[in-house]
């Protein structure tokens, strides 16, 4: 063509064949590759010899590959000076990648970095709470009290001189139950803390440690329940008061972890909730997510009703609400964006053909049905605020049904005292997309991404004249989930009268969930999943040695175990090969009380897991931590 254009020098290839984007210098060609995403990147590896040899010795696209092939993010805060230590040098992207890297391999091997064992002496209350590092438990024994004790493992072997230092954990006087399932309480025990697994035992020194990472602190009210978020520094605390005509008050503290103040960030330290209570016994779920504070209270004033509400904390604001209709009790929730939940449900349904509908004592007319239920509201911060605080705030959104997502049947029978299964839905950490910024001196590296983890959701069954109650937990991906929401900023969201919620049949979700059981061992904290990590105790029938099992769902990790099978001799199939147990078959569970079908599920979903003998009761795990804790009561 007489009109075309001459060709620009980079679209005439070289005649040796070299890339121009070669010539480039490196600290150009790595800035751009870091913008490349997971996909993208992984297949520059694999484009020729001489691009592959620059992006594995970057260290700086080798901690990006690696992070995101973990979905982790890095925070950037972490390599900043320490105001308080001017000598300190910050961690470089080298130590970053080298310590990523063993954590990882230390997590899937169940190999420990170290051990730390220590004692508590306080005698333990009913509440329990863990999260990233910070273990917190009321003090004092009894329901009510005042008394806090905090533990911050963060602290424990954060020097080389406290590599080998080992110690116990005495708890007397104990019996509490815990705080969503009561199971008795913790005596004398051990807690073990390490890049991997935690062993218990005695050593030496104890009082070191403890002066290290523990404070007990007693407030001024009955604190009735309590939330942490460590990377924001929070402390969440609940009081309830008596008011007027035998009716309560409930009222939630924001304080600062670290001191023990109001927190600074918050315009209203203390926020009171929107409605009365007959009664002062609480049981609240929590869940703490950027600037937003989710709390899901049982059976309010007015009848068996269930609410969740919503504040936006560092405002005071009431952002959202649902309250569940007379038929359903909310059983658990959790976070699946900053502006989306999941709550585990429970609907009673009457058989309008029975026989037996006017006998009230007569429950055989009644069926009971689960489902997972997904709501969305607007972002908290979407909604404008004045700065005066003498302008009332606007009104508190009704969240929005998405969809419904059915649950396999269980048998239910009331006359056979066979009631239905109680649930109990949990994933951490909530799916932040602000950054740790606590504690300034030694903040967390690595966070993962908001939308990768699994949920757990145990079924709790009753069954009369068995020896062990049988026990299920099925594990889902939050990508499944995350897939039938809208947008954030969806119109949807803001109608008073949304479109029906599709529903979502078991069927069609059984390919995409793992229901193990019914030998699962329930769980007595709520801090044993993290991530795509599920860790739990298996029991020995026989009498022999318990096991720590950690379950890891994490797609990209279990495909590359599929991928090294299946190019290393012998062919690939499932089982134990250099300790790591590979599932990829279905799990299929036999129609047996309390299951009403034959249950087939995983098809979609493979998994793998490591096991590790070990002498504790109760595992807590976090991004960073496994820690053990072993259990005998002491009578004092």
């Amino acid at each position: 063509m007489p009109n075309r254009l001459p060709p620009f020098t980079y679209e005439v290839p070289p005649p040796d064949g070299r890339c121009f984007l070669l010539d480039l210098p490196e600290t150009v060609i790595v800035r751009i590759f870091e913008n490349l995403d997971r996909v993208s990147l992984t297949r520059s590896y694999r484009l020729c010899k001489s691009l592959n040899e620059l992006l594995t010795g970057s260290t700086d696209l080798s901690l990006q590959h690696t992070l995101q092939t973990s979905s982790l993010i890095l925070n950037p805060l972490s390599r900043l000076p320490d105001p308080s230590n001017p000598k300190h040098n910050p961690t470089t992207k080298y130590e970053l990648l080298s310590t990523l890297r063993e954590r990882l391999t230390r997590f899937r091997n169940l190999a420990p970095k170290r051990m730390e064992k220590f004692d508590v002496n306080e005698p333990e209350g009913n509440l329990y709470e863990y999260l990233e590092g910070v273990l917190m438990r009321s003090v004092g024994g009894g329901r009510r009290g005042g008394r806090i004790g905090f533990w911050d493992l963060r602290r424990v072997g954060e020097d080389s001189e406290w590599e080998d230092v080992h110690g116990g954990i005495n708890e007397v006087d104990g019996g509490g139950e815990g705080e969503e399932v009561g199971e008795g309480g913790l005596g004398e025990g051990g807690v073990g803390v390490g890049d991997g697994v935690g062993d218990l035992g005695l050593g030496e020194g104890q009082q070191e440690i403890e002066d290290r990472v523990k404070r007990v602190k007693s407030f001024g009210f009955d604190v009735a329940e309590f939330a942490v978020d460590p990377g924001q520094d929070l402390l969440v605390l609940v009081e309830v008061r008596a008011s007027a005509s035998r009716q309560f008050k409930m009222y939630i503290h924001l304080l600062t972890l670290s001191t023990f103040l109001p927190h600074p960030e918050a315009r209203k330290p203390v926020i009171e909730w929107p409605s009365a209570l007959n009664r002062r016994i609480i049981k609240l779920g929590f869940q703490i997510c950027d600037d937003g504070l989710f709390i899901l209270y049982h059976n309010v004033r007015g009848g068996a009703h269930d609410q969740l509400c919503g504040w936006q904390w560092t405002t005071g604001r009431h952002g959202v609400t649902i309250r569940a209709f007379p038929t359903m009790s909310f059983e658990s929730f959790v976070l699946l964006s900053p502006s989306a939940f999941v709550i585990a449900t429970i609907v009673t349904h009457l058989d309008p053909q029975s026989e037996v509908i006017e006998e009230l004592n007569n429950a055989d007319d009644l069926s009971f049905t689960h489902h997972l239920h997904l709501y969305a509201f607007p972002p908290l911060g979407s909604i404008p605020v004045s700065d005066n605080p003498s302008e009332p705030f606007p009104p508190p959104h009704t969240a929005v049904h998405v969809a419904t997502l059915d649950l396999p049947k269980f048998y239910v029978n009331i006359s056979e005292q066979i009631p239905p299964p109680r649930l109990l839905i949990r994933t951490d950490p909530p799916p932040r997309h602000t950054l740790p910024q606590h504690p300034r001196d030694n903040l967390p590296a690595f966070h993962p991404t908001p939308q990768s983890g699994v949920m757990m959701v145990e079924f709790f069954c009753q069954m009369p004249d068995t020896e062990r109650d049988p026990h299920y937990i099925m594990a889902v991906l939050k990508s499944t989930l995350i897939q039938y929401l809208p947008a954030p900023t969806s119109p949807l969201l803001f109608q008073a009268f949304p479109r029906p919620a599709p529903v979502v049949p078991w069927p069609v979700l059984a390919p995409f969930v793992r229901l193990l059981g019914p030998d699962m061992e329930p769980s007595h904290w709520v801090c044993y999943v993290y991530q795509y990590r599920y860790a739990t105790i298996r029991r020995q029938t026989e009498g022999g040695a318990a096991k720590l099992r950690v379950y890891d769902f994490d797609p990209l990790r279990v495909r590359k175990e599929i991928s090294d099978r299946r190019n290393a001799p012998p062919p690939p199939h499932d089982g134990d090969r250099d300790g790591i147990h590979l599932v990829t078959a279905e799990t299929d569970l036999r129609a047996v009380r309390p299951l009403c079908d034959r249950i087939k599920t995983g098809g979609k979903m493979p998994y793998m897991f490591v096991e590790k003998t070990t002498t504790a009761d109760v595992v807590l795990v976090d991004g960073e931590r496994i820690i053990g804790v072993e259990v005998s009561l002491s009578l004092k």
